[in-house]
């Protein structure tokens, strides 16, 4: 199995972090797929606040 890398990471209120690691109702895809949205959200909120700055991809 693969480890995440540090980089992708999310900010949860503890009631959605234990649904989404630990609940029972949502599927496997459901849970990916509200993964990736909240990393892309905290990557985001991160940028506006000048705690990260996005690098530009060099074609």
């Amino acid at each position: 199995m693969l480890k995440t890398d540090n980089c992708a990471t999310a900010t949860f209120c503890p009631v959605c972090h234990h649904e989404t690691d630990n609940g029972s109702h949502l599927e496997k895809e459901e849970r990916r797929r509200i993964m990736s949205k909240v990393i892309v959200l905290t990557v985001i909120e991160l940028a506006r606040c000048g705690l990260i700055t996005p690098a530009m991809i060099k074609e």
